[in-house]
C-alpha cells in the first residue's frame, strides 16, 4: 500500500493486507536489523496478526490435509503465517531499494499489524520515479508469488509443502492485485497519480485523481462485501477495511486541496514585524515596546545585534499577567537553530518541507543574509487550513 503523509515533504509507501495507518503518525516497533541503514521495524501488533492468520488458516489446512497431525497443522499455519510477514517486508524492502536508488533519504520500513510502511523524504521529483517507487512492492509479491506457483509444478499441492506453497502463492498474488486497486491509499493510487501527473504535467490533479480512485476502490469493497455469506468475520473486515480506505482517501483529497493553496505562499510574505530586544530586557517591557511600535514578534539579539533566540507566542500566552513583569524575555524565547531560519524567497512547497524538517513555533526569516523579521507557524497554517489555525491558537 501507498500512503501519502499529511504535508508535502515526505511519503510512507507500504504493503498491505488489509488496513493502513494515515501518514505523520510513525507506527512504534522493534528494531529486527537494517537494510543499508535502515531499521526495520516489527510492531507488537504484527505478531498478533501473525497468530490470528494461522488460527484461521489451520481450519482451512486441516480440510485438505485430513490425514495430518495436529502438530502438523499447527506448524504449516505457523509457516505461512509468518511467510506473510514476510512478504509483507519483501514488499517494503522493494519500496525501500527504489527509494534509495533515487537518493531518497529512508526513515524507515515498518511491520504494523497486516501492514508495513516505508517512510521516505522527499517526494519524488518526476512522475516516473512516483510510478517506480510505488509499482515495485507490488511487483515484488507478483515475483514471489511466481516463485511458489513454479515450486507447485514439481512438487503438488497435496503434500505439506504444497499446501504451504500453494497459500503463500496466493497471499502473494492477492497483495499484488490489491495493492495495485487504483486508489489512495495502495500503491495502485500512486500508479494513478503518476499516470495524471505525466499526461497533465499537473501532479496536484494526479493527487486528486488518486484521492477519488481510493473512494471508488471503497465503494467496490462494500459491493463485494454484500456477495460474502457465512463468513461474519470476512464481512467485518471487508468493511472496515473499506471505511479505512474511504477515510484514507478523505484525508488524501483534503491534502490535495491544502497543496492547492501553496503556489505564490512565501515566508517573505508571511513574515511578522519583529522587535529585538535584548535577552535581559522584562517579558512585560518587551510587550509594551512591541505594542508601541505594531511588532507581533520578539527576537532576543546579542550584543552586535544578530538574533539569537525568538520569543514563544504559546510560552507567553500560558504565563499569567502579574508574572510578566518578573520574567525575561531570554526566559520565554527558543534559541535559534540552522533548522529555524528560512529565506524569505522559500515558497511553496518548498516552504512547507522546511518547517517539516523543524517543526517549530517561530521561524527567523532572512533576505540577502540579515534579519527581515518571524514567521509564526500557525500564520502558515492560517493560510492553508483556516479551521486547524484556530484550533491551534484555542490550545495556546
Amino acid at each position: 500500500m501507498t500512503d501519502q503523509r499529511g504535508g508535502t515533504g515526505s511519503d510512507a509507501h507500504g504493503g498491505m493486507g488489509g488496513a493502513s495507518r494515515h501518514p505523520g503518525e510513525r507506527p512504534s516497533g522493534v528494531v529486527i536489523g537494517r537494510i543499508r541503514g535502515v531499521p526495520i521495524m516489527v510492531s507488537p501488533l504484527a505478531l498478533i496478526f501473525a497468530l490470528l492468520v494461522a488460527y484461521l488458516l489451520s481450519g482451512s489446512i486441516r480440510d485438505r490435509l485430513p490425514t495430518a497431525s495436529d502438530g502438523q497443522v499447527l506448524a504449516m499455519a505457523t509457516v505461512i503465517s509468518v511467510g506473510f510477514l514476510v512478504s509483507l517486508l519483501v514488499h517494503e524492502i522493494g519500496h525501500c531499494l527504489a527509494a534509495l536508488a533515487f537518493g531518497h533519504t529512508v526513515r524507515s520500513v515498518t511491520l504494523h499489524g497486516f501492514a508495513g510502511f516505508t517512510e521516505f523524504e522527499p517526494e519524488p521529483r518526476s512522475p516516473g520515479r512516483e510510478f517506480l517507487i510505488a509499482f515495485v512492492g507490488p511487483a515484488a509479491n507478483g515475483v514471489l508469488a511466481g516463485l511458489c506457483f513454479l515450486g507447485l509444478l514439481g512438487i503438488g499441492g497435496d503434500t505439506h509443502v504444497g499446501v504451504v506453497l500453494r497459500d503463500l502463492g496466493v497471499i502473494n498474488l492477492a497483495l499484488f492485485v490489491f495493492n495495485l486497486a487504483p486508489g489512495v491509499p495502495l500503491d495502485g493510487g500512486r500508479v494513478v497519480i503518476a499516470a495524471v501527473w505525466a499526461v497533465t504535467g499537473d501532479k496536484l490533479r494526479g493527487l486528486r485523481a488518486g484521492a477519488y480512485g481510493g473512494f471508488v476502490v471503497a465503494a467496490g469493497m462494500v459491493v463485494w462485501g454484500t456477495t460474502i455469506s457465512g463468513d461474519s468475520f470476512g464481512l467485518f473486515y471487508t468493511y472496515a477495511l473499506a471505511a479505512f480506505l474511504a477515510f484514507a482517501a478523505f484525508q488524501s483529497l483534503r491534502a490535495a486541496q491544502l497543496r492547492g493553496r501553496l503556489p505564490g505562499l512565501s515566508a517573505g510574505r508571511l513574515v511578522r514585524r519583529t522587535l529585538p530586544v535584548e535577552g535581559a530586557v522584562p517579558l512585560a517591557e518587551a510587550l509594551r515596546r512591541a505594542q508601541e511600535v505594531g511588532a507581533t514578534a520578539v527576537a532576543v539579539i546579542d550584543r552586535d545585534g544578530n538574533p539569537i533566540k525568538i520569543m514563544n507566542g504559546s510560552a507567553v500566552d500560558a504565563l499569567p499577567e502579574h508574572r510578566r513583569p518578573w520574567m525575561s524575555v531570554d526566559e520565554v524565547s527558543r534559541a535559534i537553530a540552522p533548522g529555524m531560519v528560512l529565506d524569505a524567497d522559500l515558497e511553496g512547497e518548498d516552504l512547507l518541507a522546511a518547517v517539516q524538517s523543524m517543526p517549530a513555533s517561530e521561524y527567523l526569516v532572512l533576505q540577502h543574509g540579515r534579519p527581515v523579521g518571524v514567521l509564526a507557524m500557525v500564520d502558515l497554517v492560517a493560510r492553508l487550513d483556516p479551521a486547524a489555525a484556530a484550533r491551534m491558537v484555542a490550545q495556546r
